[in-house]
């Protein structure tokens, strides 16, 4: 330290200070960044830093590879390091080394993610669980012509939309990029159909397009249907396989669809592709990384992380886990209400980290209020799109990791946070090796009734996204449609309209939060989910409120026991409502059901509720307090 930094005088910024400085600033929204602030802390989070690099690579021509800024995550430090490394390629962080043009008429290996997806597809050929979909909304003067050609831009800029998947001669799948052909969208017209009943034969038509297989060897992997529900009223049903697929690449698609559409209704050509390399680039540098022993490194700290394997995660089911899943499962749209997402927001900038971070570290928590457990393992994505190449590439490039945080109920939300931030940033600083080789590296056996360390999953879908908006048409999105499959026991996207909007006027995008929660309908009712998420939500909203204070300290107000009895008895007698004073043997209750009855309430409710007494207590009511009986005060009447 000199002098002057040990007395407290600031010294004046050197030129590359300046310009980090004014980058950081812009992409977290603030104006008073110091030189030895650190990125992270004030709101900085892994999409963010990468745009950082893109952004620094303009202003300043030097490529700085995202791990890089999580060592470096000050501009003194950073601009520190690109004054040694100057405008050289570092020898050893420069990410792109290997990164070049694949020949198009030889077979190309898939990327590691890729890779993984095909062969669950294989071991489940008749699953829906890899295909993604979701309904574009258009209201307006619709022109049906220019959004046809707007998606054969698409198409034809993207390989991605071109490519084949089958198996090679070596007998290992590869792809194949085939030359363009038009893609004539169909359309289906049910506007003269009565207006009650459009909606219906919309979503018969989306379930329809769900279940049909993609053939992996004839390209495209994606279907486009476009349903006309009234003049000014048109759906497009967007159907595709997570093979050519992730969360950023549908941004980018949705960004270029509308500025494609702007473009045909003018009479202007659709763009030509403007980036040097295509996903088919990435997929074998990713490949050749794997296998070279390159990342080796990476691999060694998940071995040693996951040397002593966590627990698998207790969460109380409503059904016994099957041996093997059937990877059936629903989805639940929840939206956050506008205070609790204001203040998750506040509270995030407050404490200098990431909304991700307090929704994921709220999410930990309450895992650990449902399980007890405090060694906790859950999957989130990194988008992995360390390479400048990439930001504007569509393409299934994400990465899903196992993050494991211990959760200590004597130690306050913000311990929870710093834990949970430290666990992250390492992740991202070893993002490239795929999950099926973590799990390989382990040895450890395997259970084939769940996924091994982890069975549930956490994204957040923050990836940046244009303005969607068009001349005469209002277009809207809602993504992530249930497939009618679940790959985890309960996987939670969160969709955070505001964080997407760099790019999009001020307001487009709105800043609700949504919460798109698949789970197994092999362990899971709906209301049980339905609890789990309201549950949740208090968490967050006890969190930021009381941040400093012991996580063993949070209440959460469950449904009553009176409540809990009549939801059950209702599930199991098939009955839309029953009244406390209902006496359940009069509904069709019988010895077999009280059985079930008493154990999905000892599971609900956290307490042994004996199978007699469901019989000897025939109403709910009576049932509820005699359950108050047994267990004193511990629930709720």
């Amino acid at each position: 330290m000199s002098l002057d930094q040990s007395i407290g005088v600031r010294q004046p910024l050197t030129s590359v200070e300046r310009e980090l400085t004014e980058v950081w600033q812009e992409l977290l929204g603030v104006d008073d960044l110091g030189p030895d602030d650190d990125f992270f802390f004030h709101g900085g989070h892994s999409l963010l830093a990468i745009r950082s690099t893109i952004r620094i690579k303009e202003r300043l021509g030097v490529d700085v590879p995202y791990p890089v800024v999580a060592a470096h995550p000050t501009v003194r430090a950073l601009a520190g390091w690109i004054h040694e490394t100057g405008t050289r390629a570092p020898a050893d962080g420069d990410a792109t080394v290997g990164l070049g043009h694949w020949d198009r008429a030889r077979p190309a290996p898939l990327s590691p993610a890729q890779e993984q997806i095909w062969i669950l597809q294989q071991l489940h050929p008749d699953s829906c669980s890899y295909h993604f979909q979701a309904l574009l909304h258009f209201d307006g003067d619709l022109d049906a012509a220019a959004l046809e050609a707007s998606l054969n831009g698409v198409v034809e800029r993207h390989e991605v939309f071109r490519t084949s998947v089958h198996l090679g001669e070596d007998g290992f799948p590869v792809q194949r990029v085939h030359p363009h052909e038009p893609y004539v969208l169909p359309v289906t017209d049910l506007s003269a159909l009565a207006e009650g009943e459009r909606e219906g034969a919309l979503g018969e038509l989306t379930d329809r397009l769900l279940a049909e297989r993609f053939p992996l060897e004839r390209p495209p992997l994606v279907r486009w249907r476009l349903v006309r529900l009234a003049a000014d009223r048109h759906v497009l049903l967007h159907v595709e396989h997570h093979l050519i697929h992730d969360g950023w690449s549908y941004n980018v698609l949705l960004g270029e669809l509308a500025e494609g559409y702007r473009r045909a209704v003018t009479g202007q050509e659709q763009a030509a592709a403007t980036h040097e390399f295509d996903f088919l680039d990435v997929a074998v540098w990713q490949r050749r990384r794997l296998e070279s022993g390159e990342l080796d490194g990476q691999l060694a700290y998940w071995r040693e992380r996951f040397s002593n394997p966590p627990a698998p995660l207790e969460l109380p089911v409503d059904r016994p886990r099957p041996a093997v899943p059937s990877f059936e499962g629903r989805s639940l749209r929840i939206e956050l209400d506008a205070e609790l997402s204001a203040g998750l927001r506040a509270f995030a900038r407050g404490q200098g980290v990431s909304l991700y971070l307090v929704l994921f570290s709220g999410w930990l928590a309450e895992l650990h209020r449902l399980t007890g457990q405090r060694d906790l393992c859950v999957g989130s994505s990194l988008a992995n799109r360390v390479l400048p190449q990439t930001q504007r590439m569509i393409g299934m490039i994400v990465n899903n990791l196992p993050m494991r945080v211990t959760v200590d109920p004597d130690l306050p939300f913000t311990e929870l946070l710093s834990a949970a931030r430290s666990t992250v940033l390492e992740a991202q600083q070893h993002p490239d090796v795929p999950f099926h080789r973590i799990l390989a590296a382990s040895q450890t056996s395997r259970d084939l009734s769940r996924n091994e360390f982890f069975q549930v999953s956490f994204g957040f879908h923050d990836a940046p996204l244009a303005s969607l908006a068009l001349p005469d048409v209002r277009m809207s999105v809602t993504e992530g449609i249930s497939n009618g499959s679940a790959k985890f026991d309960m996987n939670i996207i969160v969709v955070p309209r505001l964080e997407q909007s760099i790019g999009a006027a001020p307001g487009e995008h709105g800043d609700s939060i949504t919460l798109i929660w698949e789970y197994a309908t092999d362990l899971f009712d709906e209301s049980t989910v339905e609890r789990v998420a309201a549950e949740y939500q208090q968490l967050l909203g006890w969190a930021v409120q009381h941040p400093e204070n012991p996580l063993k300290e949070c209440a959460v107000e469950s449904a009553t026991v009176e409540e809990t009895v009549t939801a059950v008895w209702a599930e199991l007698l098939d009955t839309q409502q029953i009244a406390p004073d209902d006496d359940f043997l009069s509904l069709g209750g019988d010895s077999m059901l009280a059985i079930r009855a008493a154990a999905r309430l000892s599971t609900r409710l956290g307490v042994e509720v004996p199978a007699l007494a469901v019989l000897r207590h025939p109403t709910a009511r009576e049932l509820a307090a005699r359950i108050a009986e047994l267990t004193g005060t511990a629930v709720p009447r």
